[in-house]
């Protein structure tokens, strides 16, 4: 069962402003003599690839600031930072700091950018073997295509094979603009037909020197191809699982579809790495991470209904839609905003909905509607009679009825304040280990997102309302679950969850708004 509430974000570049209950290391220190704390660079020495390089310091706020002999603007925090242009080789960072009295203090640094990935030599043919592409394991069925990739030398002819499967695949080597300038690089696909199997075989790759001599090499991922097996059903399981909508991943975690219930049955089509491949639609799949998926015996009929009877009624505090299936079927929910209303997207459902009853206890519900998308693929929207989304709750009942829960909006208690009786999670982001973007002062983000949620706290509770603190140490750091359990239950009506965002190792700080 889901709810959502609204999520507010509040954005500062990365030069964090001193707020009450904060304050930067050392700072008691650093009052009236002249004093240079750096932040960025972390080290003497710093080798990365881009063209530019951030620099965060702080010092006194009376003091002139110096980067590369070149004056640049001091905040009133004392805080200062620039840009640096960084060209191919070793680059001399420079820092310098001079009080009003005229002495200074000076650091040095050396920023290093290599040389970009170069060609390999003709002679002697290699193939680098970090490069092989497939890195990961794969699961395959029939009319998957492979596709397989490396780095050699250029201006040979390649090949991979799949042990058991097929032998001396053709590969094309790429042309310098489809490569970005690199030679060597050689790219084949293979589409898989229903009689190839294969259990966890490594793809060889070979350049070919002459009749009789050749270069190869094993790829990293192993390859499965089981036509016969594929799709398979899972069932989903763990707390809160979810789907991602792709491979890609960084610091979150990567773009999510969506969360879906444990119970709920999958089609499998294939697996990457840790990843299971969930076809949803003809047109539409998703990745569920293994730990969230058991898999069912071949024979288990794949997940499929009719979808028949929906009915909205209400209650005094919210209003409910239900949707009939035979079958717990996964789905995926989207707030609109023009108009107000909700569309959830279920898969592996086709209609026979010859009823839709709207009850008048539903009044916040405006319509029902619902489209065949595709093959298995129905969508029900509900639009709403308000002008925003106060909440839902979405899941399946004690069988497999689908059922949303839309909260109505929240009675104004009293007309001088509409901020009375509302309860209101207030989320300081990050704490404990994740400490969160570090500002030009060295002020830590957990901190001054703490030090802001107390004092929303008490401006909210000044004005009425009720305030559930998902984190209510300054260093504490709960996970996302304990902070969702927290809003939960604490019944909170809206969720404020507080950040504040670096702008990036790359990015000019003096322009990021």
């Amino acid at each position: 069962m889901i709810r959502l509430f609204f999520a507010i974000v509040f954005l500062t570049s990365s030069l964090f402003a001193q707020v009450p209950g904060t304050s930067s290391p050392d700072s008691s220190s650093h009052k009236d003599s002249l004093f240079l704390r750096i932040v960025i660079p972390e080290r003497d020495t710093i080798r990365g690839t881009s063209s530019r390089y951030r620099v965060a310091a702080s010092t006194l706020p009376t003091a002139k600031a110096f980067v590369n002999g070149k004056e640049v603007k001091v905040y009133p925090s004392g805080a200062f930072v620039s840009l640096l242009n960084v060209a191919i080789g070793s680059n001399r960072l420079h820092l310098m700091v001079q009080s009003p009295a005229g002495d200074s203090l000076w650091k040095d640094f050396v920023v290093i950018r290599p040389e970009p990935p170069q060609s390999l030599p003709h002679d002697p043919a290699v193939i680098d073997e970090t490069s092989i592409e497939p890195a990961q394991d794969l699961w395959l069925g029939k009319d998957d295509i492979l596709e397989v990739k490396f780095k050699g030398s250029p201006g040979y002819e390649a090949f991979f094979s799949i042990d058991g499967v097929e032998s001396n695949i053709p590969m094309r080597e790429l042309k310098g603009k489809e490569a970005g300038g690199m030679e060597g690089i050689y790219i084949g696909r293979y589409k898989v037909k229903d009689s190839d199997e294969s259990r966890e075989k490594p793809i060889r790759v070979r350049l070919k020197k002459s009749f009789w001599s050749s270069e190869r090499a094993y790829s990293k991922g192993k390859i499965s191809i089981f036509p016969n097996e594929l799709p398979r059903v899972a069932e989903i399981t763990g707390r809160k699982p979810f789907l991602n909508a792709g491979l890609g991943e960084d610091r979150l975690g990567g773009a999510k579809l969506g969360y879906i219930p444990s119970s709920v049955r999958v089609r499998v089509t294939g697996k990457v790495g840790r990843q299971y491949r969930i076809q949803l639609s003809e047109a539409m799949m998703g990745w569920l991470p293994e730990d969230f998926a058991q898999l069912l015996p071949l024979e288990t009929p794949l997940p499929r209904s009719l979808v028949g009877s929906t009915s909205a009624t209400g209650t005094k505090t919210e209003d409910i839609v239900t949707v009939s299936l035979s079958q717990r079927l996964p789905y995926i929910a989207e707030q609109l905003t023009t108009p107000t209303a909700l569309a959830v997207d279920i898969f592996g459902a086709t209609s026979n909905t010859n009823w839709m009853t709207h009850h008048l206890s539903a009044s916040g519900i405006k319509n029902v509607s619902w489209d065949q998308i595709g093959a298995e693929h129905y969508r029900l929207t509900i639009t709403l009679n308000y002008a925003q989304h106060w909440g839902y709750e979405i899941g399946y009942d004690n069988g497999s009825s689908l059922r949303i829960r839309f909260h109505r909006p929240p009675e104004i208690a009293n007309p001088d304040s509409v901020l009375a009786g509302l309860i209101i999670a207030v989320d300081a982001g990050h704490g404990g280990e994740n400490q969160g973007a570090l500002g030009a002062t060295g002020v830590r983000e957990m901190n001054v997102t703490f030090a802001t949620a107390s004092h929303l706290k008490s401006a909210l509770e000044a004005k009425g309302a009720r305030v559930v603190m998902t984190r209510t140490e300054s260093s504490a750091g709960p996970g996302m679950m304990d902070r969702w359990d927290a809003a939960q239950a604490g019944n909170a009506q809206l969720l404020v969850s507080i950040h504040c965002n670096s702008t990036g190792s790359t990015a000019d700080p003096e322009v990021v708004k």
